[in-house]
């Protein structure tokens, strides 16, 4: 069962894919969440960064859901979503150094849109490869791994709303449904992009349901973080978030930064030098608590565990 689990993802993940744009129908090229030869560069070692990955299942048992790895600049933070001419096309005013100007509200949908596509990318690759292993999985393990395809198309539907609705705002320049704000925290050199969706007391999953759209990346002597929702949806876990950590101090900062990583996101990218300050013994509480709380989606998740505290000294 682990073999074919190891080979259906491998499949999935190596399958050609098309542009994600538009119904655009070329063939999509590697593209990276975050730009390559600026902000993920600067805080490469060696031309690497670290990043969690999918372990082997051979080893869930002792490395659990998730593994560290040292991954390539080529390679690390990247997805099959878009081709060659719209990569290089929409992305041009978050790629180009000249043009940064992370106050925009074109350049913070950019950076959201980026972000969401990686999200539903992920989702169909998920859902491939589970529909491909049900086949031989145990009896006892089809319903969950059913009700998992049932709920990834749901979060498909859902995100796709979104999807329009910015690249909608993109090719017209109208943002006036979108509400987004970029906060400058400390440092930190953390890479996150991701549409998030926190459950809000009495929710119903009627889709588009609450999401909103974070990215948080260090550049030059900073890290920024973009946050953001539809007015049609407003998130009151963004809200909160963007207004700790705007106005709380480093030591605060970091530990929401540390909650966030561990209960919210499973898709993110750090420099080797920040993970060679977290402890071990964090690491495993971190791979505990991300295992445990993986389908909790609650308002109010909150740990002990900071894993950057090593940074606030």
């Amino acid at each position: 069962m682990q073999r074919e689990i190891l080979e259906s993802r491998k499949k999935a993940e190596k399958k050609s894919r098309r542009c994600m744009f538009e119904n655009c129908q070329n063939k999509a090229i590697k593209s990276h969440v975050f730009q390559k030869n600026g902000i993920l560069r600067e805080i490469s070692k060696k031309e690497h960064l670290i990043q969690p990955l999918p372990s082997d299942p051979f080893q869930y048992d002792k490395k659990g859901l998730f593994d560290f790895k040292r991954i390539g600049i080529n390679d690390v933070y990247t997805f099959l979503g878009f081709c060659k001419e719209h990569d290089n096309k929409i992305f041009e005013p978050i790629e180009s150094e000249s043009n940064l100007k992370f106050e925009n509200i074109n350049q913070q949908a950019l950076f959201s849109y980026r972000g969401l596509c990686q999200e539903i990318r992920r989702k169909e690759i998920s859902i491939e490869w589970l529909n491909d292993i049900i086949k031989v999985c145990p009896i006892q393990r089809v319903h969950y791994m059913q009700s998992t395809i049932n709920g990834f198309h749901h979060g498909i539907q859902n995100l796709s709303f979104y999807k329009l609705e910015l690249e909608k705002a993109i090719q017209t320049n109208d943002f006036s449904s979108f509400h987004f704000l970029t906060t400058k925290i400390p440092k930190i050199d953390l890479c996150i992009s991701v549409p998030l969706n926190i459950e809000t007391p009495n929710q119903v999953l009627e889709i588009p349901y609450t999401t909103s759209f974070l990215n948080i990346f260090p550049k030059n002597d900073n890290t920024y973080v973009i946050g953001g929702y539809h007015k049609k949806t407003p998130c009151i876990w963004t809200k909160n978030f963007l207004t700790k950590v705007r106005i709380s101090k480093k030591g605060k900062i970091f530990k929401e930064l540390s909650d966030l990583i561990t209960l919210r996101l499973e898709f993110w990218a750090m420099s080797p030098q920040l993970f060679k300050k977290i402890e071990q013994k964090d690491i495993e509480e971190y791979k505990l608590l991300f295992t445990k709380n993986v389908h909790n989606h609650n308002l109010y998740l909150k740990t002990d565990l900071n894993l950057f505290k090593n940074m606030c000294k």
